[in-house]
């Protein structure tokens, strides 16, 4: 009767995925499932961190008496050191991430930041002070903020949620760029809304749900990383390194940056509509873990090559608008397989995170401060740009055939995990069986071994068993028991090590 129930759990699942492939009706469950994981107050509330990020660097533009600040370079750099802790004490910067002080702290830091971005420049001694001080301020909360919501997101499963953010930001911007631009409006009514944002992002980060997925599921420390996790990042961290720094070189050499007016204009409006079209197309192939992801990819290259060849010849609006749709699908593509990673390899999203925003952060300012190089040399080397031009063309392309494609042809970094899923499901229910055996578990303690394998922490296997939090804690006390372990990793490490159960 015991080995009936597990199998009835284990064949009621696969009778459902099997409905799921063959079922059109299954496509509509599964974005409604989405849809049910999807929380609208994270989505609005890593929108407005990014907005308020983007503020930040446009900021100078509001002041056109103060434009030779440099205050978003130096905080690229105070990005990337404050992230150190990330990576060589993740567990500990995880554990403090849930203490709301802290993320309150960052914010009024962020606000403070942005607030003294007016008043400094790199004319003067108080003002270059004022400077340095903003970019410490702003710098350390834009890393840490950041970590704090796409370790959020992780934890509570939504990598629908998590990119439709972009989108969400886009339209903010939009809205806001048309609504509170100067002249028409003084500027410090926008900075006064810059300075909010990060406020009303640490409100709703403090109230996100509880985590359905349990943090002891994930390897805190960089050495234990297996080598095939190793590669997976050394992948990621190059991918991103040389897309973003081509496309900050080129941005400052042709377009002399990104102009806030942009933001307000036909062309983005043309480009928001697009992103959302394409935006919900994304979602629809997430959810069904479609081939058409696979389009993202070379949607990303297709446009990145496009501003790479034309942009010296480009009006400016057009060539904002098709880097910005190219950085659009880049930085989608690196938050799906950052978030992935997390999920796969096991990786805590605040080592992760943390490693990838330090690339990204100092990937900017290398290429704002390569494109100053270059602008330099303009005029005793004419043929520099477009040398470099060539040169950039040839890293993308290198890039994305050898970087980002393995060796078999396949896009490694957007890899379908759909086989490679179902073959690891089906190895941990069997290294499961074996221990349901071996400990000799009832039917029900079988399906519970089987969610707390998959990470599933105590609140989702109530929602997926419908059993109340005593009854699920009682069976996996059980559990402990039966099979001789004290806690939730001691068990995740021996179904781990244990060998598949021979059928």
């Amino acid at each position: 009767m015991r080995e009936g129930k597990g199998m009835d759990f284990r064949l009621r699942g696969t009778f459902e995925r099997a409905q799921e492939a063959v079922s059109g009706a299954a496509t509509g469950s599964r974005l409604q499932k989405k849809r049910d994981r999807m929380n609208a107050s994270m989505v609005l509330g890593l929108a407005l961190c990014q907005c308020w990020l983007t503020l930040c660097f446009f900021a100078p533009q509001l002041f056109p008496d103060n434009q030779s600040t440099s205050v978003y370079e130096l905080s690229l750099l105070v990005t990337a050191v404050s992230l150190l802790p990330g990576v060589v004490a993740a567990r500990k910067m995880d554990a403090l991430l849930n203490r709301k002080q802290l993320i309150y702290g960052f914010a009024v830091c962020a606000s403070l930041g942005t607030l003294l971005i007016p008043f400094s420049s790199a004319n003067g001694g108080v003002a270059l002070a004022i400077m340095v001080l903003a970019a410490v301020l702003t710098g350390c909360a834009g890393g840490w903020l950041f970590i704090a919501w796409y370790r959020a997101f992780c934890r509570a499963d939504d990598l629908a949620g998590f990119v439709l953010s972009v989108t969400v930001q886009s339209v903010i911007l939009y809205v806001l760029t048309n609504l509170l631009l100067p002249p028409a409006l003084s500027p410090w009514l926008m900075m006064a809304v810059a300075c909010l944002m990060p406020l009303a992002s640490a409100f709703l980060l403090s109230g996100c749900p509880e985590p359905t997925v349990e943090a002891s599921l994930f390897d805190y420390d960089l050495p234990h990383v297996q080598p095939i996790q190793r590669r997976a990042i050394v992948q990621l961290c190059a991918g991103m390194f040389v897309i973003s720094f081509v496309d900050e070189f080129m941005r400052n050499q042709y377009l002399g940056s990104t102009d806030l007016v942009y933001y307000s204009g036909t062309v983005n409006l043309i480009v928001l509509v697009l992103k959302i079209v394409c935006s919900a197309l994304i979602l629809a192939a997430i959810s069904e873990r479609s081939h058409n992801v696979q389009l993202m990819y070379k949607a990303s290259f297709l446009l990145t090559m496009i501003a790479i060849l034309f942009m010296p010849y480009m009006h400016s609006d057009l060539g904002y608008g098709i880097t910005n749709f190219g950085a659009f699908f880049f930085k989608i593509i690196v938050m799906l397989v950052t978030f992935n990673y997390c999920r796969r390899y096991r990786i805590a999203p605040v080592l992760l995170f943390s490693i990838t925003r330090i690339i990204w952060s100092l990937d900017l300012f290398v290429g704002f401060f390569f494109s100053e190089w270059a602008n330099s040399l303009a005029a005793s080397a004419p043929t520099l740009p477009g040398v470099l031009s060539v040169v950039m063309g040839v890293a993308i392309v290198a890039t994305y055939l050898f970087v980002f494609t393995s060796s078999e042809g396949e896009t490694a970094l957007l890899k379908e995990e759909g086989r490679e899923e179902a073959a690891s499901q089906a190895e941990q229910e069997a290294k499961c069986s074996r221990l349901t055996r071996v400990g000799k578990l009832s039917g029900r303690e079988s399906d519970v071994l089987i969610l707390v394998a998959r990470g599933r922490s105590t609140p989702r296997i109530q929602d997926e068993l419908g059993l109340s939090s005593n009854t699920v804690n009682t069976h996996i006390r059980h559990i402990y028991q039966k099979l001789g372990v004290h806690s939730r990793q001691e068990l995740l490490d021996l179904v781990e090590k244990t060998a598949p159960d021979e059928e």
